[in-house]
């Protein structure tokens, strides 16, 4: 699409891209009630940041703070919900991004910078230090013994307003040179991006940070297609919900980021760094189906008319506790109770076997997988199925006793 054309379109749209009161979008300027037409911005300034004369150690260093200008999409400047991602690169050559290479299946096609996944809608961002490493590993595809002990990288930000899918009025920002120390990361899909819940009735009920404790990890889903270069989909939780509060937390656990309150029962909008409008809560208590959309941020709470059967217990069992009963946590710490978890580390080098049961009995159990102990992260288990392998690391293992549904989450 040529500019004239996305121009004459954006006029069209402007009503409601226009940001008419401050506390609905979250912009870098004062609100401006005026409708002045879009234009096409030609700069917009990332600031120098306050590390430019230090080299970072990517490994010990959680993140990186970013700020910039609001580039000038109108002429006076009024607010607009303008979407930003930040641009790496080892050369300072922007040319072709790592996700045009991956789509070239003959390999000739180089990439000379990376896109790092997570936006932001404000004129400030906290880059995760490991975010940034993958993204100079997809570009450099170091071997372990070839990552290099100092390396430059340069960074920008894009901007955009966002309509669907489609990028419309991109500007890009001055480039700023920061020195780092990367470290080795295997590249491997990346895997669903993953959300915590927390509230009063969950674990001990501490909104910590502690997965499997405090936290709970959604539901990936077996039949879903993830996006395999940033790890954005649908992540589910179904359980009995009693009225108290309770949010959904990013993996890096900052409020800031989160989801909240969307006013009323049975709602949650996403908190982009702006205030935070209190706590999720649903109405009347019962059975709930959240949904959270990781490409769009959007959070959906669909009551369920379903009569589980309720267990007091659901255990574990398999390889690693000789095929004994080991009571798995519930999430809901006060109320019925239909989610479970466990944490559970595998040895280096090795699989175990895993099933779900109720205590005292293989008359009701849980398996996965066309053969035993065939390695998955997540399925829909069902009664006397295949054992279920676990590879290597520490993994939060959640079960859902309604549906059958498993999800092994790596324990960050």
């Amino acid at each position: 699409m040529n500019y004239k054309k996305r121009n004459m379109k954006n006029r069209l749209l402007l009503g409601t891209l226009l940001i008419g009161i401050a506390s609905l979008f979250t912009s870098c300027a004062d609100d401006n009630d005026s409708n002045p037409s879009l234009i096409q911005p030609t700069e917009f300034t990332l600031n120098t940041p306050a590390y430019i004369n230090e080299t970072v150690d990517l490994l010990t260093t959680n993140d990186l703070s970013l700020s910039w200008s609001q580039p000038k999409y109108t002429a006076d400047n009024a607010p607009l919900n303008v979407t930003y991602e930040v641009q790496v690169s080892l050369d300072n050559s922007f040319t072709v991004s790592t996700a045009e290479a991956e789509a070239d299946e003959s390999g000739a096609t180089v990439a000379d910078y990376a896109i790092i996944n997570r936006t932001t809608t404000l004129c400030k961002y906290q880059l995760l230090s490991a975010d940034l490493d993958l993204a100079m590993m997809k570009i450099a595809k170091w071997a372990k013994s070839e990552v290099p002990e100092t390396q430059k990288v340069y960074l920008r930000v894009n901007a955009y307003i966002l309509e669907n899918t489609v990028k419309l009025n991109p500007v890009v920002s001055n480039v700023v040179e920061v020195d780092t120390n990367p470290y080795y990361i295997e590249l491997k899909d990346i895997p669903p991006i993953m959300w915590y819940l927390v509230g009063n009735n969950f674990g001990d009920g501490t909104w910590g940070d502690k997965p499997g404790i405090s936290s709970f990890p959604m539901f990936m889903q077996a039949d879903y297609p993830y996006d395999k270069t940033n790890g954005t989909g649908e992540i589910i939780y179904l359980n009995y919900f009693d009225t108290d509060g309770w949010k959904i937390q990013p993996e890096d656990f900052n409020w800031d980021y989160g989801f909240m309150s969307g006013g009323s029962a049975n709602t949650a909008v996403y908190r982009n760094g702006g205030g935070d409008a209190g706590n999720i809560w649903v109405e009347p208590a019962g059975y709930y189906l959240v949904t959270v959309n990781t490409a769009k941020n959007e959070c959906t709470i669909v009551q369920q008319d379903i009569t589980p059967t309720v267990y007091d217990q659901i255990c574990i069992t398999g390889t690693p506790f000789g095929w004994g009963d080991e009571n798995m946590t519930p999430v809901n710490k006060n109320t019925e109770n239909h989610v479970w978890s466990y944490i559970m580390t595998v040895d280096e080098g090795a699989v175990e076997s895993i099933k779900f049961k109720i205590p005292g009995s293989w008359d009701v159990n849980w398996g996965y997988g066309a053969e035993d102990g065939e390695v998955n992260v997540c399925g829909k288990g069902t009664n006397n199925g295949k054992n279920i392998g676990v590879a290597e690391g520490t993994w939060v293992i959640m079960f859902n006793d309604i549906t059958g549904e498993f999800s092994i989450i790596p324990l960050k």
